[in-house]
């Protein structure tokens, strides 16, 4: 019979393989372990370090020290978060430190009672390593949770919510009611299980003064401390919940020092399980080993604390620089507000008022013909705005679309100057045409000069950007020449308008593309923006600069060669 193995047996599987050949296995795990077993082994020797008792003061006091800094780091945290994970871990640190305070005080005052002290060190040794290990036991199994915004690489398959998944917000599908009450579960259970670990690491602790555990110290067997297998254990199931709750995701280096401390503890305690007497070997290893796992949770929390207020400072500049946009932007606003007010009122009155003026006339309508035009005039005017308006909006939402299709450019530049320089003076400006330098004549049918270049693009919204920049020309060009060339790159088209005017005002220069700017007394300054985004949304660019001479300005945009496909 062929046994088949179910889909969640398999899953299973294949989550411990993806542990297992994870990168921070491999290197907060795997790697640290190989020294820590070699040290293992060479501490089997209990005569290769003797100690003595003042080496062992100075050991434990170095300890009491690094992990009173971690509690407070801890408490602290925990205190300003509300954060029952540090909390836990904090007060572990603080109640392991004051265990190893009297630890090493008695040890110290009663070095010559040699009797005493081979029981009572690996006792309260007991003491603040099973504290420890069955608060960060908790901590990490009970009360850590991971949140996406908290990866350090987000993973779609790592941050998708499932049933039994733990990388989720708790209080994202809990109404206010079961997340206070949940909350508060988890506060009752935070003190039920500090009060019994305190009171069983507090009871060992004292009753160490006036009693020898049964098997404290086995002189027979190599496992001379069978009283470190518990916290061992502990510190492993630590690690094991550590990994499947995914902790080693987390972006702050804080957790990555809690994995290098499990794993220097677990060694710790294997290493003082075959301690057969104080300050042997073994009994000084794992001494200096407790105080290194302190010595890696002060210098990540180091790093931590450096990269929290390097990414506080980050966050600041960018919170002022974005409050500086928003403040630009307001002001920009209010001025295109003014504006548009302005330049919609200024069509609106003289087509109002001429509308009310015939309306009451009779007559043949030749008589009013000029009136008509100043209508026609005004209301094309006002259709520019509001389509001008409602080309920003769509650039705004994204829901620009383009009309591509295949079209000669050459052709349909000089039918717009065609148009154009019927509507200027020509005895003052005059529109010249050439392409690849050479100039077009403008009087000529386009067909019979033989000119033509293909371009795949919005045929209406090029003439928009043309007719925009040669409109800009025309305005500001009282006297003088207006030039538009064509020409072709290696795999993009040149357009360049030069005019002979005042020139783009240098404070605006750099801004002339933005949104609202403009050097004109009349106009919205939407319409360069329109025009910048229409080429961009092509694939081109567009630039403008002040000619050399200070006479005049060159506006450029490019559009790629590209064929209809």
């Amino acid at each position: 019979m062929i046994i088949i193995p179910s889909d969640s047996y398999i899953d299973k599987c294949y989550r411990v393989l993806d542990i297992f050949s994870n990168k921070i296995f491999l290197k907060y795990t795997l790697l640290p372990s190989i020294p820590l077993l070699l040290l293992a082994v060479i501490s089997v020797d209990p005569y290769l370090w003797v100690g003595s008792e003042l080496h062992h003061f100075y050991i434990e006091l170095f300890a009491v020290i690094l992990s009173s800094v971690i509690a407070f780091y801890y408490i602290l945290h925990a205190r300003n978060l509300n954060d029952k994970f540090s909390l836990f871990i904090g007060i572990g640190f603080a109640v392991s430190a004051s265990i190893d305070l009297l630890h090493v005080t008695v040890s110290f005052g009663l070095m010559e009672h040699v009797d005493f002290l081979k029981y009572f060190i690996p006792q309260t040794w007991f003491a603040g390593r099973i504290f420890l290990s069955s608060m960060l036991l908790v901590a990490i199994a009970k009360y850590s949770f991971l949140f996406p915004d908290e990866l350090a690489t987000k993973r779609p398959h790592e941050i998708k919510k499932k049933k039994n998944d733990k990388i989720v917000d708790t209080g994202s599908f809990l109404d206010n009611d079961q997340k206070r009450e949940y909350e508060d579960k988890l506060q009752k259970n935070l003190i039920i299980y500090l009060i019994f670990l305190g009171v069983i690491a507090g009871s060992i602790a004292m009753i160490s003064f006036v009693m020898i555990f049964p098997a404290s110290v086995l002189d027979e067997y190599s496992v001379h401390r069978p009283y470190e297998i518990p916290p061992l254990v502990l510190f492993v199931l630590a690690l094991f919940f550590f990994y499947k709750k995914k902790l080693y995701l987390k972006k702050d280096i804080i957790y990555k020092g809690i994995l290098i401390y499990l794993i220097i503890d677990i060694f710790s305690q294997i290493i003082m399980s075959y301690s057969i007497q104080s300050f042997d070997t073994a009994h000084n290893v794992a001494h200096v080993l407790k105080d290194l796992g302190y010595f890696v949770n002060i210098i990540a929390l180091a790093i931590s604390g450096i990269r929290y207020t390097i990414n506080l400072r980050e966050r600041n500049e960018l919170i002022q620089s974005q409050y500086e946009e928003i403040k630009e932007s307001e002001k920009l606003k209010d001025e295109f507000i003014n504006i548009a007010a302005h330049e919609l009122r200024t069509p609106i009155q003289p087509i109002l008022a001429l509308s009310i003026f015939l309306y009451n006339k009779n007559g043949n309508i030749e008589q009013y013909k000029e009136h008509m035009e100043i209508i026609i005039k005004n209301s094309k005017r006002l259709q520019k705005l509001s389509e001008e308006i409602l080309d920003a909006a769509r650039i705004e939402s994204r829901t620009l679309h383009l009309n591509l299709e295949k079209f000669d450019i050459i052709s349909v530049v000089h039918t717009m100057i065609r148009d154009y320089t019927n509507q200027i003076n020509c005895n003052n400006v005059t529109i010249r045409f050439s392409h690849e330098n050479t100039e077009i004549d403008l009087n000529l049918d386009i067909a019979k000069q033989k000119r033509g270049l293909l371009v795949y693009a919005d045929k209406d919204r090029i003439n928009q950007v043309m007719s925009n920049i040669l409109i800009n020309s025309i305005k500001f060009t009282q006297q003088g020449v207006i030039e538009v060339g064509i020409r072709r790159g290696e795999d993009r088209i040149f357009v360049r308008i030069k005019d002979s005017g005042p020139g783009i005002d240098r404070d605006i220069l750099p801004r002339l593309f933005d949104k609202f700017i403009t050097g004109s007394p009349s106009g919205t300054g939407l319409g360069l923006y329109i025009c910048r985004n229409i080429i961009e949304a092509h694939g081109g660019s567009i630039w403008a600069e002040n000619n050399d001479d200070d006479k005049g300005a060159t506006f450029t945009f490019t559009l790629p060669m590209i064929s209809q496909p």
